[in-house]
């Protein structure tokens, strides 16, 4: 019984650590989205400025 409860702990653990991992993938990802969308808004008016 010790050796399920023990892999089933690990396992739980091991959940856990996946969802955090994602969460902060997400968090990273969505960071990078919002620079780089304001980058070629930016970019994209400049050239904008100076095709008009």
């Amino acid at each position: 019984m010790l050796g399920l409860r023990l892999i089933l702990g690990l396992s739980v653990r091991g959940v856990l650590d996946m969802i955090v991992a994602g969460v902060s993938l997400a968090i990273g990802f969505g960071f990078w989205v919002f620079v780089t969308s304001v980058l070629c808004s930016v970019a994209f008016f400049r050239c904008a400025k100076q095709a008009s």
